[in-house]
């Protein structure tokens, strides 16, 4: 039998760029918002192909709350001047307004960079009764100036292209506690150019307030603002290629996009379908079953089809996911360099050895990752979770080190941002000219070789001795940096502990070579990196803000008695307790799981 280093390299050879040429050709023609006649289009069109190449698939039907912006205008009023009416496009999830016109004031704070608790109490007082001019794109703030009441907000995205975004903080399906965190407060970005002149006339307006000379000279604005906010109903296509293994690796990407959406995520959807055609003639010698999944949702639902998937498949993916490979914004011509963002139980080792002949520098290290995409799978104890990411290297550039401040990681090197050179995903743009074939042949060639290696590998390919010590370290920089009243000893304790076990897990693995670990390593592995990227309940799902990992101790830097308000200071002694709790009692549960299938292994 060959060794599964061969037969990667036989299907590596099976992967076809004509063929995903010729199916992105298809995508490019479609479209594919949420439940909209295109997107079913493009699910035809995967279910057809799926049929074709004999791969077993179901296609999924669900209901989920989509939001498309139709139509917004924010025209500016000032005394003695003519309107000036600029064109913005609302976000996801904005409210609609229809003549609604306020003053207009400049949020000067928002560039002021972190603010403490009691400047962003000030910061929001100023807010109630104004439309708000910020380069604030966060949710958290559209949260907070919506509580404060603001009557809506302009956002300048810097750019001079329009970008779509999305204000929502549900993570996908929404429950019935999630209704306050649809503000449906007025929510617009403007072109950068436009920002400016804005920026301009509120400053010139307001610079003597109160003063004689300043009477009738205040800016005000008014939002108009036409959503498509309703119910739709959607379908999602998954395809199985069992292998000897009920644990199963996962790959996935959404195929729902703003208007052709050739990089995000046409490039990803023809991918996933050619990876599927090559894995299906070699499913026979598969060590572990391969499921991929293309997500409807994404970007007009918040992560709603995956997260739907996660809460109607639980069991299935608590008990049997060892890997889930996440593709997005894939293909974008003039990519010349790869960084991953995984959960750090893959290692460092492997990152470097895996991405050194897709850069032509020492890889970067790996990024943990963020909660921005269709990485729901964390609740179920998945211990592997990796989100390719694609960018531009000019060589000359320097590369960010890998941070020894472990709280402060390096930021990613542009790839598709503000700043960066595929600035075309959520415009316009983002059409099949963008696509580069050696690139999209190469990304293609990634996911299927990180595939792969979690479905035929055994045992399991992860660093679990490593991931501990970087968990000590998170803890030991909270230990130094946090204010005194914020004790994480207790978690160093137990950390300590934790890592014997798992040092003796490691051994034993080796030892019973012949013995099944996947199980095991779920229920362990899994369980640890929960703990690292959520915080609730795992049969929920966590806001869908950006948070940092370990979320509610790194939340907390900074927070002191003296910078912030008695209240919020308070409640946040609670949630550091609670969550404390949670880690100390968590990891003595990963403890007695271990020494419980050692002592299985022992007398078996």
């Amino acid at each position: 039998m060959d060794s599964w280093a061969e037969m990667e390299e036989q299907i590596l050879k099976e992967l076809n760029l004509h063929r995903m040429k010729d199916d992105a050709e298809v995508f490019s023609r479609l479209e594919r918002y949420s439940g909209s006649e295109a997107g079913e289009a493009a699910v035809d069109y995967l279910v057809q192909e799926l049929e074709a190449a004999g791969i077993e698939h179901e296609r999924h039907y669900y209901e989920l709350m989509r939001s498309l912006p139709v139509q917004a205008s924010v025209t500016v009023k000032k005394s003695g001047e003519p309107d000036f009416t600029v064109e913005a496009i609302a976000a996801v999830y904005s409210g609609e307004a229809h003549g609604l016109t306020g003053e207009l004031v400049w949020d000067e704070m928002c560039t002021k960079g972190q603010l403490n608790g009691m400047e962003q109490e000030e910061r929001f007082r100023t807010f109630k009764g104004k439309i708000v001019l910020t380069y604030d794109i966060s949710f958290p703030f559209y949260y907070e100036a919506a509580r404060a009441g603001a009557l809506g907000i302009v956002a300048i995205w810097p750019k001079d292209i329009h970008h779509h975004d999305t204000m929502g903080g549900v993570w996908g399906m929404p429950g019935s506690r999630d209704r306050d965190l649809y503000p449906y407060l007025p929510y617009v970005q403007i072109l950068g150019q436009d920002g400016l002149k804005l920026i301009e006339m509120v400053k010139a307006g307001t610079a003597a307030v109160g003063t004689e000379a300043a009477k009738g000279m205040a800016v005000t604005a008014q939002m108009d603002v036409a959503m498509d906010n309703r119910i739709v109903r959607s379908s999602m296509p998954v395809a199985t290629i069992p292998g000897k293994s009920e644990s199963f690796v996962l790959l996935s990407g959404h195929y729902d996009s703003w208007y052709e959406g050739m990089t995000d995520n046409g490039a990803a959807n023809v991918l996933m379908l050619e990876t599927a055609r090559a894995l299906e003639k070699f499913k026979d010698r598969l060590n572990r079953t391969v499921v991929i999944a293309w997500w409807s949702g994404h970007s007009d639902g918040r992560y709603s089809g995956s997260t739907w998937f996660c809460d109607h498949h639980y069991e299935y993916l608590r008990t049997h996911c060892v890997a889930h490979i996440n593709m997005d914004i894939c293909g974008c011509k003039g990519s010349n360099a790869v960084r991953f963002d995984m959960s750090g139980m893959e290692g460092e080792a492997f990152n470097d050895e895996f991405l050194a002949s897709y850069n032509s520098r020492k890889p970067l290290a790996y990024r943990a990752l963020d909660r921005s995409s269709d990485q729901t799978f964390w609740g179920t104890m998945t211990p592997v979770s990796i989100a390719p990411q694609f960018y531009m290297d000019d060589g000359q550039t320097p590369q960010p080190p890998k941070s020894s401040d472990i709280l402060r990681p390096a930021a990613m090197p542009a790839a598709f941002g503000v700043g960066g050179p595929f600035y075309w995903w959520h415009t316009r743009e983002d059409t099949l000219d963008k696509i580069g074939d050696d690139v999209l042949a190469r990304d293609c060639e990634i996911a299927a070789r990180l595939v792969l290696r979690y479905a035929m590998e055994k045992p399991l390919p992860i660093d679990m001795n490593g991931f501990m010590g970087e968990m000590q370290s998170y803890f030991e920089a909270f230990a130094e940096e946090l204010d005194p009243d914020f004790d994480v000893a207790p978690v160093l304790a137990s950390i300590a502990l934790t890592r014997k076990s798992v040092e003796k897990l490691s051994d034993a693995i080796r030892a019973y070579p012949k013995q099944d670990a996947d199980s095991i390593l779920i229920r362990t592995a899994g369980e640890l990196v929960r703990l690292k990227y959520t915080y609730s309940s795992p049969y929920g799902h966590d806001y869908a803000v950006e948070h940092q990992p370990y979320a509610v101790f790194s939340s907390l830097l900074g927070v002191h008695r003296d910078n912030t308000p008695e209240d919020r200071y308070l409640m946040s002694q609670t949630d550091f307790i609670r969550q404390r709790n949670r880690m100390t009692g968590q990891l003595h549960e990963v403890c007695e799981a271990i020494e419980l299938q050692l002592y299985r292994w022992q007398v078996q």
